[in-house]
Parts: structure tokens; C-alpha cells; sequence
């Protein structure tokens, strides 16, 4: 505890620790290179262990960060493509996008919502979707909530391509693709070594599917990104893609919101923000955090279509050994 406190005594006296001020295009590129810089100053770790110098040296990425940060360190729009840099316009001819390296079907086939008589048929139609949702499913689509963005979280997305069936009905959207969305997303959440070569081939052909089925209406950028880097992104990444995500930073704020509630002192902003922090580092000790149970996601439990997707050793063994179980059970 007197380790922690001291670092965090030392990161407060630098006033860089905690900054309130808005999220802007300038503020976040100031941080993002104040962070470069303190990566460039990292030095190796020297542990001795039986007389044996052990270095480590600390490899850091970008990998908890949004599309809006992205867009903001490269430039780029949100309607366009960070990574390639691909315009609306040049989304849905595949073989272009791919050298560079769900929207409902309405009533009217158009990219943008311009005029006044379509901005009425798209909220009727938006509002039907969202009606059949709540009503069908309990789920609530596209709602905002005030100071938490919207109701589109990871859970809603989970529910929403669990029932693909229920879900085309009510958008009125191709089944197959909505089916193929799932399997991608699941398949980089895994946390299993993916196939890139039959990822890439399954992405370029729901890309291909994409376009055959909705030519009108321009390939998103965040689905342009993954179905046509996809792969190129999870070859980069130093472990399976889905260990990458900011899930871990997002489960997080349950765990800093009941610290400020039950485990700080109340007096002041500063006492309390400094107990946070301490509770924060004792709670992120590597030792610590390595006595908590982590259950890895049962393979079983995926679809055949995500499985073949996957890299994972001793699966075939696992399956005969549970075959031959039955086979005992049954004697």
C-alpha cells in the first residue's frame, strides 16, 4: 500500500494524472502525444531471480481507443475510412477498396436523409423498428439516455444478432448478412487465434454479398474496416484481436464507481481522488489481479460457423475425449 501511495503522490505532483477539460480535436491530440512521449521514456524492467538478470521490455499499443479518437489522429472523417482512407463513394467497389489497403431498407433507396418528405418516412419507419424491438424482444434501439450516450452497447448488439430470424423480420434486412455480421463480431470477441486465411475469405465474401444486396446505400466506414482490414488488423496485433478491445477498460467503471462511492473519503474532490487512485493501483498489482479466477469462453458454445474461423489446439482431441464419454456412459 506505501508502494502505491507513493506513485500516486508522484504522478499527482506532476498535475498530469487528472485533467478536466473537453474532448476536442486539439486536446486529444495533446494526449495522445503526451502518452508517445511517456512510451518513448519507458526503460526495460530488471528482476533477479537466482542471480539471473531477467529483463523485460514493455511493448505498449494503441488498442483502447474509439472510432473518434482513430478519426482524430489520422485526419480523417467519420464517414471515411481511417485506415485506407476509402471516400463513401468508393466503399462498395470491393476491388478498389481492397487495393487501397445496417442500415434498414426504407421505402426510398437513398444514401443521406435530405429532404423533409424523407426525414418523415425515415422516423416513421425508425420509429416502427424500435416499437417491434421494445415490444418483441424488451429491447430498447437507438434511445438516448442522458449522460450515458445511447442504448447501443455491447449487450444489445449480443441480443440483437442472437434471434437473426426476428431481427431481419422486424428490419427488413437480408438474413444472411445479418447472420455473417454475428458470426465476424463473435469470431474477433472470441479471444481465440483466428484463421486469417478463411477470415479474409469470409469477410470479402459478406463484403461481396453486401454490396450485391444494398448498391444504393454506401458501405458504412466501421463495416468497410472491418471486412476489408480486418485481417490486416488482427495480423498486426500482438494477441488475438479480441483480447485488444476496450471491454476490459469499459468493465472498469463499475469497479471506480463503487470505490468513489464505498472506499473514499468524502471531504473533498482531492482526498477522494486520491484514494481512488490508491484502490486503483493496489487493485491492478499484477500479483493481485493474477489470484482472480478468469474463465475462458467454451468453445462448444460457438456456432460452426465461428469455430471453423478459429485457431485452437487440442480442439479435435477435446471433442473424441468427450465422444468417448458418452460412448463409457452408455456401457
Amino acid at each position: 500500500m506505501e508502494k502505491s501511495s507513493s506513485i500516486f503522490n508522484s504522478l499527482l505532483s506532476s498535475n498530469k494524472i487528472i485533467e478536466y477539460k473537453k474532448e476536442t480535436i486539439e486536446s486529444t491530440l495533446e494526449e495522445v502525444n503526451a502518452v508517445e512521449e511517456e512510451i518513448k521514456s519507458l526503460i526495460p524492467t530488471l528482476v533477479l531471480k537466482n542471480n539471473i538478470e531477467i529483463r523485460v521490455k514493455s511493448t505498449l499499443m494503441f488498442t483502447m481507443v474509439d472510432g473518434k479518437v482513430c478519426n482524430t489522429m489520422t485526419g480523417s472523417s467519420s464517414q471515411k475510412c481511417y485506415i485506407c482512407k476509402c471516400s463513401p463513394k468508393d466503399m462498395n467497389d470491393i476491388t478498389r477498396a481492397k487495393n487501397l489497403s445496417v442500415q434498414p431498407e426504407l421505402e426510398f433507396k437513398k444514401w443521406q436523409v435530405r429532404t423533409s418528405d424523407d426525414k418523415v418516412i425515415f422516423e416513421k419507419r425508425k420509429k416502427y423498428i424500435q416499437d417491434r424491438f421494445r415490444t418483441e424482444t424488451d429491447l430498447l434501439i437507438d434511445v438516448v439516455l442522458q449522460g450515458k450516450g445511447t442504448t447501443n452497447d455491447g449487450n444489445t448488439a449480443r441480443r440483437f444478432f442472437k434471434n437473426a430470424e426476428l431481427t431481419s423480420a422486424i428490419t427488413n434486412v437480408d438474413l444472411q448478412l445479418i447472420k455473417r455480421f454475428g458470426v465476424i463480431l463473435k469470431t474477433m470477441s472470441s479471444g481465440y487465434e483466428i484463421n486469417l486465411e478463411k477470415f479474409e475469405a469470409y469477410t470479402l465474401e459478406t463484403a461481396e454479398l453486401y454490396v450485391s444486396l444494398y448498391p444504393w446505400y454506401y458501405m458504412p466506414a466501421s463495416v468497410h474496416k472491418i471486412l476489408i482490414h480486418g485481417t490486416d488488423v488482427i495480423r498486426s496485433a500482438l494477441l488475438p484481436i479480441g483480447q485488444l478491445s476496450k471491454e476490459a477498460q469499459e468493465a472498469r467503471n463499475k469497479d471506480f464507481r463503487n470505490i468513489r462511492q464505498n472506499s473514499t473519503r468524502q471531504i473533498n474532490r482531492i482526498l477522494q481522488n486520491e484514494d481512488l487512485g490508491h484502490m486503483l493501483l493496489v487493485s491492478s498489482d499484477p500479483y493481485i489481479s493474477s489470484l482472480k479466477k478468469t474463465s475462458k469462453m467454451n468453445l462448444k458454445s460457438f456456432d460452426e460457423d465461428i469455430r471453423a474461423l478459429l485457431i485452437v489446439e487440442g480442439d479435435k482431441n477435446s471433442d473424441s475425449d468427450s465422444d468417448s464419454d458418452k460412448d463409457d456412459d452408455s456401457e
